[in-house]
C-alpha cells in the first residue's frame, strides 16, 4: 500500500504556470512540465502529436505540483521539449489531476490558456460494463498486473472470445497485459446493474470464499461486512486493493485491507467500491 503524499507548500504555487503537460514516453519513462501564458497556446497544440495530456492548474491541488515541474519549452521552429521527470513526482501529478478527471482536451485546453469563454467539459463518459459477459472494446475495468500488486484502470482494446488485451487508462504507454474476462473487476455502471455473469452464478460460487473466508459479492447491493470487494487506496498511485468491510452504516462501510493488516482501515461509499467476479475464486 502505499500513504498519502504530503503536500508541499501551498505558497510555491503562487507563479505556477497556466498548463501542465504531461505523459509516458515509448519507453515507459514519465515526462511532465509546466508551461506559462506566453508559451501555452503552442504547448496545448503539441500535446496531441506528443500523445501528452493537459491539466491548467486552476485547482490548487494540480498548481502545488506543477509547481515542482522543470519549465517546458518551445522552440523557435515549434517543438515542444517536456523534460523527464522523478516517477514519484509523477504519480502525485496523476493523483492531483484525479486520474484523468482533471485533465482536459487539448481543445478545452486551448480555449482556457487563450483566455475564451470556458468549454462545457467532455460528455463522454467511460463505458462501465454492467456485467463480466458484457465486457467489449473501450470498456473501462479494473485490472491487476500481478499477484502482488495492486489492481489499475485499464481500458479494453481488443476482445478475443474471453480473453481481452487491456492497456492501463492512466499509463498508455506501458505494455499491454492480456486477462480473462473473469479476471478483471467491475465498476459501478449505475442502475439496474446486478451484473449477468453474477446471476448465472452458481450456488457454490455464490458461497466461494478466499483465504479469509469472505465471499464475494454478486452485486453492489449485496456488498455487507465480511464480503470481499476492491477498494482505492489514497496515495499518488491511485491503485486499487483487496478490502474487507468490517462496519456498515447505510451506503458506507469501514473496510481493513485483506493484505495490509498494519494499515489503518478506510471509509468507503458503496457504489465507490469494485466488485470481483465470482467465476475468478
Amino acid at each position: 500500500m502505499t500513504a498519502k503524499p504530503r503536500l508541499a507548500d501551498a505558497s510555491a504555487s503562487a507563479t505556477v504556470a497556466p498548463v501542465v503537460l504531461f505523459g509516458i514516453d515509448d519507453r515507459g519513462k514519465p515526462k511532465a512540465a509546466r508551461f506559462g501564458k506566453d508559451a501555452a497556446s503552442l504547448a496545448i497544440k503539441a500535446a496531441s502529436q506528443l500523445q501528452l495530456r493537459v491539466v491548467p492548474t486552476d485547482q490548487p491541488k494540480v498548481a502545488e505540483i506543477a509547481a515542482r515541474l522543470p519549465v517546458g519549452r518551445v522552440h523557435a521552429t515549434g517543438k515542444t521539449f517536456v523534460p523527464f521527470v522523478r516517477r514519484d513526482l509523477y504519480d502525485k501529478l496523476i493523483a492531483a489531476a484525479g486520474s484523468g478527471n482533471g485533465a482536459i482536451s487539448v481543445r478545452t485546453a486551448a480555449s482556457q490558456a487563450s483566455g475564451a469563454a470556458k468549454a462545457n467539459p467532455p460528455s463522454a463518459n467511460p463505458n462501465l460494463p454492467h456485467g463480466w459477459d458484457q465486457i467489449g472494446l473501450g470498456d473501462l475495468v479494473v485490472a491487476q498486473e500481478a499477484l502482488e500488486d495492486g489492481w489499475y484502470d485499464a481500458i479494453v482494446v481488443e476482445v478475443n472470445g474471453d480473453m481481452l488485451t487491456l492497456r492501463w487508462r492512466d499509463y498508455p504507454r506501458e505494455r499491454r497485459i492480456v486477462r480473462h474476462r473473469f479476471r478483471v473487476a467491475l465498476l459501478y455502471p449505475g442502475p439496474e446493474s446486478r451484473p449477468k455473469q453474477a446471476r448465472a452464478s452458481s450456488a457454490k460460487n455464490q458461497s466461494a470464499a478466499r483465504k479469509d473466508e469472505a465471499s464475494l459479492p454478486l452485486d453492489w447491493h449485496d456488498i455487507d461486512v465480511n464480503t470481499l470487494v476492491l477498494a482505492k487506496d489514497d496515495g499518488p498511485m491511485r491503485s486499487w486493493w483487496e478490502a474487507i468491510p468490517i462496519e456498515k452504516a447505510g451506503d458506507k462501510f469501514k473496510l481493513r485491507w485483506r493484505d495490509y493488516s498494519t494499515v489503518p482501515p478506510i471509509n468507503r461509499e458503496r457504489l465507490a467500491l469494485a466488485l470481483i467476479c465470482p467465476d475468478a475464486a
